[in-house]
C-alpha cells in the first residue's frame, strides 16, 4: 500500500498548485505579490520509516536550515540541509544502535494566500532529496553505499510577522533505495524580507 501514498501526494501537489493560481486576488496579504527571501531554522518533531528500512528503526527527530525565494507571489524555490538521528531496534552492535542520516533538499514551492488580514501562507512543493546515511548498525541493510535519493511532497504553512517568519510542514517522501516510505513534521523560526 505504500507504494501508492508517493503518486498519491504528487497528484495532492499538482491539484493544489492548481487551486493556488486560481485564488481570488482578495485573498492575498499585503505585498504578497513581492519577492521574499526567507531563511529558516528549525527542527523535525518526528521522522519515521516504512517499509523495509522502517522494520529496523524508530522514530527520530532532525535539525535543518532552509532558504527559500518567492517570486511575485505564488511561485518560489526552497532549497533545505539538515541532519537526522534516530535508533535502531534490531541486531545492532554494543554501544551502537543509531543511525544518522544526512539530506539535501531542492524543490520548487507554490505559495497559496489564505486572507488579507493575516500574513498566513499554505504552500506545496513537490521535492527531490540527496541523502547521506551514517550507520554502523544497519550495514547489512544499506551494504557499503550510504548515498541514495528519495522524491515525494510537503506540505507546509508560514505566518509572516514583520521581519519573523514561523513556519510547521509536513513531508512524505519515498526513498527508493530501500524500498521505504519517510514521513516527517517539521517546525521552524526564520528571518523573511521583500527583495526591491
Amino acid at each position: 500500500m505504500h507504494k501508492f501514498l508517493i503518486p498519491a501526494t504528487l497528484i495532492l501537489c499538482l491539484l493544489l498548485s492548481a487551486t493556488a493560481l486560481a485564488a481570488p486576488a482578495s485573498f492575498e496579504p499585503v505585498g504578497f505579490r513581492q519577492t521574499r527571501s526567507t531563511f529558516t531554522l528549525g527542527f523535525d518533531v518526528f521522522d519515521y520509516m516504512l517499509g523495509d528500512f522502517g522494520d529496523v528503526s524508530d522514530v527520530g527527530m532532525a535539525v535543518f536550515a532552509e532558504a527559500v525565494l518567492q517570486i511575485k507571489g505564488y511561485y518560489g524555490v526552497a532549497v533545505r540541509f539538515g541532519s537526522s538521528r534516530a535508533f535502531t531496534h534490531k541486531d545492532f552492535l554494543p554501544f551502537d544502535n543509531g543511525y544518522q542520516y544526512v539530506y539535501f533538499t531542492a524543490a520548487p514551492r507554490f505559495f497559496i494566500p489564505t486572507n488579507r488580514r493575516f500574513n498566513i501562507y499554505l504552500y506545496i512543493q513537490p521535492e527531490i532529496s540527496l541523502q547521506v546515511l551514517i550507520s554502523n548498525t544497519l550495514v547489512k541493510l544499506t551494504g557499503n553505499d550510504n548515498t541514495g535519493g528519495a522524491a515525494g511532497g510537503s506540505l507546509g504553512v508560514q505566518y509572516n510577522v514583520g521581519i519573523l517568519a514561523v513556519s510547521a510542514h509536513f513531508t512524505c517522501q519515498y526513498v527508493w533505495k530501500y524500498d521505504s516510505i519517510y514521513i516527517g513534521g517539521s517546525l521552524g523560526i526564520g528571518i523573511s524580507s521583500i527583495i526591491p
